[in-house]
């Protein structure tokens, strides 16, 4: 695993530096709207790779990132590349459209899914690749990455 953006005690992560990755285009959200919390996943997702927050003293990932580990409350928070391998943890299909932009996307799966290598994390998004009727509790997925868009970089994931 790469570890990226290390923070040290008492001084601010490079993560906070309001600096975008070359490439990452933030044009429909603009940067200040974005939690800049965030910003190594986001850099992460428009290299291709999955970021998540690690704490460097009890060895755990975490997912939403915070200032502080929810584990142990350390505050030496690094972030991690995770292989991105998962398994589908709950999922539901969404047939109306909470947005004008979304009705030509429906109907949409959006899901839960953990990490082999990050266990305790759960991470929202969408199933892609998948009628709704193949779907199976624990299915192995794999990232699919879409910087296709104006907006953030996302990641989707589809069955292995």
């Amino acid at each position: 695993m790469n570890v990226i953006h290390a923070a040290s005690k008492g001084s601010p992560s490079k993560a906070y530096s309001g600096e975008t990755a070359p490439g990452l285009s933030l044009t429909k959200m603009s940067e200040e709207a974005i939690s800049q919390e965030f910003l190594p996943h986001l850099e992460g997702l428009a290299r291709g790779d999955i970021q998540l927050p690690y704490c460097i003293d009890c060895q755990k990932f975490h997912w939403y990132p915070m200032p502080r580990c929810p584990h142990c409350q350390n505050r030496e928070i690094h972030w991690k590349t995770v292989s991105g391998d998962a398994k589908l943890f709950s999922w539901t299909v969404v047939r109306h459209a909470f947005h004008p932009s979304l009705k030509d996307e429906l109907p949409y799966i959006v899901a839960l899914v953990t990490f082999e290598d990050a266990p305790g994390v759960r991470l929202v998004t969408n199933l892609v690749g998948v009628a709704p009727e193949d779907i199976r509790m624990g299915m192995s997925l794999r990232p699919v990455f879409d910087n296709s868009s104006q907006e953030r970089p996302k990641v989707k994931f589809s069955p292995v």
